[in-house]
């Protein structure tokens, strides 16, 4: 019975996709829907879930059953991805077989000898969790744009003085970075940060944990901008790009 079918036509945009959740975690667990596919991994320590979702306009090819939920080892995958040097591979991942316990990973060599590679790679069961939080909605008042390399040199400023959790204040000129009254980041220049987003006249508080900004930064580094969402009945989240097809999120649970 297949259940799931997805074409890529560089191997190399998978790769890319792949490699900041492969930096935070083994394992994933794969959500379908009618237009998107959705990986989620948890960072060890259990205070964030990263989402890498991709649009099923960003395949060559795009078959999935609507709601159905898998767990696979991404850091396997990300290890047959990389057997290959050529940057042109179409890679299919699909074909799961009657007893629902493989995904067949199917890459186009360019060798006439063997003109294709197949690599069977065992399921494993999905994160409940991780499906649950899936399904939750969420609504943000406010969003900090920062460039990436600015963000990146930040937090290492601040690992550099500070531990623990640090707060994020936000308001409608200007976004601070630190501990109050200890020691602080401030971002109000427009080259330096861009503020959208309403924060009812009253400053914002974000509480993150810089471990976690930390292991972020080190995985973010193909997009051009970083997004700080805030709210103030929801967890904060982060959200970047990672070109050419997909969008990570940080929710900080």
């Amino acid at each position: 019975m297949s259940m799931t079918e997805l074409r890529f036509k560089k191997a190399i945009d998978l790769k890319r996709s792949l490699t900041p959740l492969t930096s935070l975690a083994q394992t994933a667990t794969v959500i379908y829907s009618a237009d998107a596919v959705s990986l989620l991994v948890t960072i060890p320590d259990g205070h964030v879930i990263a989402a890498l979702r991709i649009l099923s306009t960003e395949f060559d090819h795009f078959c999935c059953r609507d709601s159905a939920a898998t767990g696979f080892d991404i850091g396997w995958l990300y290890r047959c991805l990389h057997f290959f040097s050529n940057d042109n591979l179409s890679v299919t991942i699909g074909a799961v077989d009657d007893d629902g316990g493989k995904f067949q990973v199917v890459m186009q060599n360019t060798g006439i000898a063997v003109p294709y590679i197949f690599f069977n790679m065992r399921l494993i069961q999905p994160n409940d969790e991780h499906i649950t939080f899936e399904n939750q909605e969420r609504k943000y008042d406010v969003k900090v744009g920062i460039p990436t390399a600015n963000f990146r040199e930040m937090i290492a400023r601040l690992a550099q003085r500070l531990t623990g959790t640090i707060v994020v204040t936000i308001t409608s000129s200007e976004v601070t970075f630190g501990v109050i009254c200890v020691y602080c980041v401030l971002l109000q220049d427009i080259f330096d940060c861009v503020i959208e987003g309403d924060t009812y006249k009253s400053p914002m508080h974000l509480h993150i944990r810089l471990n976690d900004l930390i292991s972020i930064g080190e995985g973010i580094v193909l997009s051009e901008m970083v997004w700080i969402y805030g709210s103030r009945s929801a967890p904060p989240m982060m959200n970047c790009l990672v070109p050419p097809i997909g969008e990570l999120m940080y929710y900080f649970v």
